[in-house]
């Protein structure tokens, strides 16, 4: 199954890596690559790849804008 990953934030925010802002980067499994040539699986699925101590962007510039 082809899945996204994100980063799992204090703020309960999931952000899709590798950078926020990028938009979601889907990785291909090799089912998919093999059986469909390259095209992404019917089916996503989301994972949780990391979990950061801070807040996201968004958060973080919504509690200094205060």
């Amino acid at each position: 199954m082809c899945y996204i990953l994100y980063t799992l934030h204090v703020c309960q925010h999931w952000i899709p890596q590798p950078q926020p802002g990028n938009g979601p980067i889907l990785r291909i499994c090799k089912d998919a690559e093999a059986l469909r040539l390259g095209r992404p699986c019917p089916e996503t699925e989301h994972k949780v790849a990391n979990r950061s101590q801070g807040m996201c962007d968004g958060c973080l510039w919504k509690k200094v804008s205060k």
